[in-house]
């Protein structure tokens, strides 16, 4: 039990020091640290890394590729087992090549280890998206991303080979074996993730504004879960600690996959709706607990005292409330505005993702509470919650990946969006029924052998069939998905980066002043985006004011500043309020410092309900107030900004 309380003591240990430090910086050792950063990904291995393509999104689109041919597998493979579930007799034929399946078990590794390797791939490609679109569009090295994508499906390759080759090589006991075989995966896979971090830390570095966002919150802490889990895995197994093991099993498979998942969809649904993620403090929540908590997913026995026990059944009781946050929040953000959100396959799948995950997360914690006190007795039916949740809701997940993601790192439109609605319906339906089939089947099973009866197998199989029917249809989505990131890879029309089409935020406010349409055009205003001429509109996912002739006799536009608006906005709630500058300086300085800076200012605006601007929009605010240039605010400086706006003076006169 003290092994477990020390590796967390550890593990939170690292990471409060980390996070302190990605979100403050550490000062005059950003430069020396970023340049070490990049020698390791651009130079390490020697002469490796330069035989990769280093474009934009080369990187992301690596993973994402390899992930669809995982996943494609895992389909088959996991509609075979359900159907040898039915007929055990069914895959006979395979002996001829050397494989038995008497019972199903080596398929049942195969599918588990396809799929987790699919969806780990899918949804760190998606994640590194969401890294590049906060910085400048590219991750620190793409040549790298695509080398650590390629060895973490070949060391993929090497676990479901090694046990073989090393069995033929030498002659070892099968406890040995597994030691080996073990201790090799976990060490590569901890320096390849570590690789990905590092790439993922320098790209978040480069980003436009203090505030980092909760997609790369997420994907910091999913890769931090599964180094040190892999590396708790390591250990523990050379120390022979059991507890420590199943620790590291936990943080690099459940923690992981969940905070993936929330990595992309805090990226793929606000921008979809063009609205701001609906509650912070839900972010902040889901966020914290979900690392403080465990997850009733792909759980083992403990094998542990009774404290332990009891302790992992509150934490397991108090995981629920994360995944409800977090599901919760990005459903109320996709209703702000539900039509975009429906009109895009990629943002409809991950809102339905979320609407079954605290559905799944009920089952599992049913099912997963009996396995973890190692009763044993609901085994089956937690093994089927965890591969119908995989399937459902991580596979909805890869959908947003492939439909939203993927575009933006390859800079070219879907190929076929309406394949891809085809296939968010074929997936939640396929993953939903069939878990629902198997599910009975597994209930039935249990009772008959707790009631004595030997008539369990034809009884079964029955659901086994059902289930198998049914997700056919899951997997025919796959495959629909596969072909459709193909045809977007090699067929799909490409976005000219400086004139763009569309826009994540859906109106301007349109007022005196002159500009011309690629300037326009390089704010961000797409063709379906609405300009409205003399008035004032705050658009809640990032607001823009582009000021232009409200006379139609003069074609000639000009572009106005759009920090003036928001500050105007701010003199008037300040007159409304009935507040001095003074007290509203004091109220913002949240570290009583006597200065604020961008991330006090954008929380100072939003709980004011002025504006909930990007990072970007806030640093150029800050600029305009900011006049001797130290990148913070001081009280005369507001003061004299606001003075000038109340007194109408521009900073020309």
């Amino acid at each position: 039990m003290e092994a477990v309380f020390l590796a967390l003591f550890f593990f939170f240990t690292v990471i409060g020091f980390a996070t302190y430090y990605v979100q403050r910086g550490i000062g005059n050792m950003a430069e020396p640290m970023h340049q070490f950063g990049l020698f390791l990904l651009t130079k390490a291995p020697a002469g490796i890394v330069d035989l990769f393509n280093d474009d934009k999104g080369s990187g992301s689109k690596t993973w994402m590729n390899l992930g669809m041919i995982w996943l494609t597998f895992a389909a088959i493979g996991t509609f075979l087992a359900l159907w040898h579930d039915y007929d055990g007799t069914a895959l006979d034929s395979l002996a001829s090549i050397g494989w038995s399946y008497d019972d199903g078990s080596a398929l049942d590794t195969f599918v588990y280890v396809t799929l987790t390797t699919g969806l780990t791939s899918i949804l760190i490609g998606g994640g590194f998206v969401a890294a590049a679109r906060a910085g400048d569009g590219r991750l620190a090295s793409e040549a790298n991303a695509s080398l650590t994508g390629i060895l973490f499906s070949v060391l993929t390759i090497s676990s479901m080979l090694l046990p073989t080759i090393v069995g033929l090589l030498v002659t070892l006991s099968d406890s040995n074996e597994e030691l080996i075989h073990n201790l090799f995966m976990y060490a590569l896979r901890s320096v390849i993730t570590i690789a990905v971090m590092i790439n993922v830390l320098l790209t978040v570095s480069r980003r436009r504004g203090d505030v980092i966002s909760a997609s790369n919150w997420f994907l910091f802490m999913a890769l931090a879960s599964f180094i040190f889990g892999s590396q708790f895995r390591f250990f523990g197994e050379l120390a022979g600690s059991t507890q420590t093991v199943w620790l590291g099993e936990r943080m690099s498979q459940s923690w992981t996959i969940i905070a993936l998942i929330f990595a992309v969809a805090y990226h793929v649904v606000p921008r979809a709706a063009s609205r701001p993620i609906w509650s912070d403090s839900m972010t902040k929540a889901s966020l914290l607990l979900l690392f403080m908590t465990l997850p009733p997913f792909i759980l083992s026995p403990a094998d542990a005292g009774v404290l332990l026990e009891n302790l992992g059944a509150i934490l397991m009781t108090l995981a629920l409330l994360p995944i409800m946050a977090g599901s919760v929040n990005i459903i109320m953000t996709s209703l702000g505005n539900a039509t975009g959100v429906v009109s895009r396959p990629g943002a409809l799948a991950a809102t339905l993702a979320m609407v079954f995950f605290p559905l799944y997360a009920i089952g599992g914690y049913f099912t997963s509470l009996d396995v973890f006190i190692g009763l044993g007795a609901l085994n089956d039916m937690a093994n089927t919650v965890d591969i119908g949740f995989m399937w459902t809701v991580g596979g909805l997940m890869a959908v947003a990946c492939i439909a939203e993601s993927y575009p933006l790192a390859g800079g070219r439109e879907l190929a076929s969006p309406s394949s891809a609605s085809l296939s968010t319906m074929l997936i939640a339906f396929g993953g939903v029924t069939s878990t629902v089939a198997k599910l009975m089947g597994d209930f039935t099973e249990k009772a008959l052998l707790d009631s004595g009866s030997e008539d369990v197998i034809m009884t079964d199989g029955g659901f086994s069939l059902t289930a198998a029917v049914l997700f056919y249809f899951g997997s025919i989505g796959v495959i629909l998905l596969f072909l459709n990131l193909i045809r977007t890879s090699v067929g799909g029309m490409k976005i000219d980066p400086a004139v763009s089409t569309t826009s994540d935020i859906s109106r301007y406010s349109m007022q005196r002043g002159e500009s011309s349409i690629r300037k326009l055009l390089q704010r961000g205003v797409g063709v379906d985006t609405i300009l409205v001429v003399g008035a004032d509109v705050e658009d809640e996912g990032g607001m823009t004011i582009i000021d232009v002739s409200s006379t139609l006799h003069n074609d000639e536009i000009d572009e106005f500043p759009v920090e003036r608006n928001e500050l105007e906005m701010l003199s008037d709630y300040l007159e409304k309020k009935e507040m001095s500058i003074f007290q509203f300086f004091r109220s913002i300085d949240l570290d009583d410092s006597g200065f604020i800076d961008g991330y006090e200012l954008q929380q100072a605006l939003r709980s004011a309900d002025i504006a909930d601007l990007p990072p970007w929009d806030i640093e150029k605010l800050m600029e305009l107030i900011d006049f001797d240039g130290d990148g913070r605010v001081n009280l005369p400086e507001l003061d004299i900004t606001i003075g000038r706006i109340r007194s109408g003076t521009s900073e020309e006169e």
